[in-house]
């Protein structure tokens, strides 16, 4: 099958696009893929004069359409792309293909998605709070499809495996932006062999707590691959934690499968989503504060054979339920719009059973 696949493709940093790419060429279709933001102006330039922005555009758009008419694909899949316009979409249909969005980062964007929706012929959200809103907005042709891993980049490190990273390796890690929810809750990890890498962090160097933990900027994955596989636990801490349920979505972000995916024991905030996909104690551990958070941490230090033995049992999980390629058939299959109604479908999944079907919300 011809696909397009539409997104925002940056060289120096893997992202959804890029596993998604690979997937699908993985499972044997032709690929090609169309950067939709790849504007010509500044975004400092185009925020400030607006006819500008408005010719980068439609300069895009039109980029997309001659494309799209070049290409003729069987299906056209865009990663949030609000950039594209319904009248884009509506050409490419006509053209013949299928056109599906995957739309990922909750919550950016999210009003404009609810407005877009209905102009193609499935909307995917990754967030199933989004998806219900979705549903309630009247838009049938919508549905919940999770983030997920891809297996040949988030897996266990090799022996000798090279890595960007020559320091020491931290006992507890945290691989992720700076957000202020997240510096208040690593306080709680002062005075633990415990390592931050990550943009944005700079903000924090003069917090006497956090800044010792302060170790490096942005990772790849083959330096995420050889700090996890070393670490006694592996710190994941969603936007907006423990704030309203509209600010996060309830989503789990794409850390909660790729950590899994390296075989590392995962300690995480208690989202939605999280708990209804992966089974607490069994695939990952959980905390609800930053004194939990903390106590779960000096358990995974002090008893590393049941870190170990849930770390294994979570990334058997992920191979099974969640990864880019299952993700991929769902996109292409024009009855399936996302996993099964929630939270009874989930049931089986937090017990080891085979996942679900993934069909819910209508036909495409």
């Amino acid at each position: 099958m011809k696909i397009l696949l539409s997104g925002a493709f940056n060289p120096d940093f893997e992202a959804l696009p890029d596993y998604l790419a690979a997937a699908l060429a993985r499972l044997g279709h032709e690929v090609h893929r169309f950067d939709h933001r790849r504007f010509l102006l500044p975004g400092r330039l185009r925020a400030r004069i607006a006819p500008l922005d408005r010719f980068d555009r439609d300069r895009l758009n039109a980029r997309f359409v001659a494309t799209a008419r070049r290409l003729r694909p069987d299906q056209i899949v865009v990663n949030q792309g609000m950039v594209l316009t319904r009248r884009s979409i509506a050409t490419a249909r006509e053209l013949g293909a299928r056109c599906i969005n995957w739309f990922a980062d909750y919550p950016a964007e999210f009003e404009a998605g609810l407005a877009a929706a209905d102009a193609y012929d499935a909307f995917h959200l990754s967030s199933s709070y989004a998806a219900r809103r979705h549903r309630e907005a009247g838009h049938r042709r919508t549905g919940w499809l999770p983030f997920a891993c891809d297996p040949v980049e988030h897996r266990p490190a090799t022996p000798g495996e090279a890595s960007s990273w020559s320091g020491s390796p931290a006992r507890v890690v945290f691989v992720g932006s700076w957000y202020p929810e997240r510096q208040i809750l690593l306080r709680f990890l002062r005075g633990l062999p415990a390592g931050i890498w990550g943009p944005g962090w700079e903000r924090a160097a003069s917090d006497p707590h956090i800044a010792p933990m302060l170790r490096g900027p942005a990772l790849r994955p083959a330096d995420w691959r050889g700090l996890f596989g070393r670490a006694d636990a592996v710190v994941n801490i969603h936007y907006g934690a423990f704030g309203p349920q509209e600010t996060s979505g309830d989503l789990a972000n794409t850390r909660v499968f790729e950590i899994l995916g390296c075989g590392a024991h995962q300690i995480v905030d208690r989202q939605g989503d999280v708990l209804r996909l992966f089974a607490e104690g069994e695939h990952l551990s959980a905390f609800s504060s930053g004194e939990e958070l903390r106590a779960r941490v000096e358990q995974a230090m002090t008893d590393r054979d049941r870190a170990r033995s849930i770390a294994e049992r979570g990334r058997a999980r992920v191979l099974a339920a969640h990864t880019y390629e299952q993700r991929a058939r769902a996109l292409l299959d024009g009855t399936a719009l996302g996993f099964e109604s929630y939270p009874a479908a989930f049931a089986g999944l937090r017990s080891g059973a085979a996942p679900p079907r993934l069909a819910a919300g209508g036909r495409a």
